[in-house]
């Protein structure tokens, strides 16, 4: 059922760079768009955890071992993808190789582009083992759940209405400096507190959302259109459209959490929809966990294409005569078909985990091997 929410969620990350590489500055409708499409980046953590946390319950590791596969599953992708971005950069950028050393500083610590993703992971899985013992050791996990949203919306407020906590900015300025926010697991420990407790009560929560999908679905549907008027009534007040789209304000975050709710509701249904339907390779169409297994390498590779992409649209001075809206489904379309194809190939090579990241049709086979 997580390969749909995979599926959904990679998606929702090219579309709102889809956006971002349209250049939405000042464009109220299509950074309402970004604005909706947060949520992307929140999902994956909170998916991340509860994967992580699901393996580690069902098939315990020594603490050397959850790093140690953790760390290297993910962290030879990410040094790959790292030397190709600076390789990128030079050629497009800048030739010169005195830029190497400033680049790898810079990114190897804190993630070129969207790979500060893996930065915020590598955080997790650094404390990952701590929060399980902790987690494990109480039964109170709706008062940790209310208190990780509480300092969530507390770090929200902290960020969003700076001028609010006046006497604290050089603090706010320092820790920045030093441990950028959008690096910082501070920013996203509610999705990631939330992925380990579901995987902790993974039966009783899929039982909850059988019993009410419809309304997580309706509770969706409610907490966006809220959303929606949140950022009009933001706008329309003075306040300027790039700070309306915050995603750490706290509305953002509730946004965030309701729909994670239902996209992961969503792949409830879709799997009891599907159970006892052919498989869709006998359709002559990709399955979806081939398709979710496409999505670790999408997220890596996907910044490559959908720059190059733009860059023959204004090479080609398409960029400047094709309303913004074009440029956007020009942009999504051709990177999700582009890297979706480049991802499928490096998968039949032996690359296939170095640029494709872990293989998850491998390590099914690994945790059920066949008897």
């Amino acid at each position: 059922m997580l390969n749909l929410f995979r599926i959904v969620a990679c998606l929702a990350v090219v579309g709102q760079h889809s956006f971002i590489w349209t250049n939405m500055t000042g464009n109220f409708v299509g950074t309402g768009f970004i604005t909706m499409l947060h949520f992307s980046r929140t999902s994956f953590f909170f998916l991340t955890a509860l994967v992580v946390c699901y393996a580690q319950v069902t098939h315990p590791r020594s603490l050397g071992g959850v790093w140690k596969r953790r760390y290297w599953e993910v962290g030879i992708p990410y040094l790959a993808w790292t030397g190709i971005y600076l390789i990128f950069y030079l050629m497009t950028v800048s030739g010169s190789w005195d830029e190497v050393g400033r680049f790898l500083r810079h990114n190897l610590l804190l993630g070129f582009s969207q790979m500060y993703f893996v930065i915020v992971v590598f955080q997790f899985y650094l404390v990952f083992p701590l929060l399980l013992k902790l987690f494990q050791a109480t039964r109170r996990h709706g008062l940790i759940l209310a208190i990780s949203l509480g300092f969530a919306t507390l770090v929200g407020l902290f960020l969003h209405y700076p001028a609010w906590f006046a006497p604290l900015s050089n603090f706010n300025h320092t820790i920045n400096a030093v441990w950028p926010w959008s690096r910082n697991i501070l920013v996203y420990q509610v999705f990631l507190v939330a992925g380990m407790l579901v995987a902790l009560h993974l039966d009783e929560v899929l039982a909850f959302v059988g019993r009410h999908y419809r309304k997580i679905w309706t509770f969706t549907v409610v907490i966006g259109i809220l959303m929606i008027f949140w950022y009009m009534f933001s706008v329309w007040s003075g306040i300027s459209i790039e700070d309306a789209s915050d995603i750490y304000e706290p509305a953002a975050t509730l946004w965030c959490v309701a729909a994670i709710a239902g996209i992961f509701s969503l792949g409830w249904w879709w799997q009891q929809r599907t159970r006892r339907s052919p498989d869709a390779t006998s359709q002559g169409l990709p399955s979806l966990a081939y398709l979710a297994g496409l999505t670790g390498g999408i997220f890596f590779a996907h910044t490559l294409f959908i720059t190059l992409i733009r860059s023959v649209l204004d090479e080609t001075g398409l960029s400047a005569s094709l309303p913004w809206e074009a440029t956007v489904a020009i942009l999504f379309v051709g990177t999700v078909s582009v890297t979706g194809t480049f991802v499928s190939l490096v998968l039949r090579t032996p690359l296939r985990w170095v640029l494709g990241g872990p293989v998850r049709s491998e390590q099914r086979v690994a945790y059920n091997p066949p008897r």
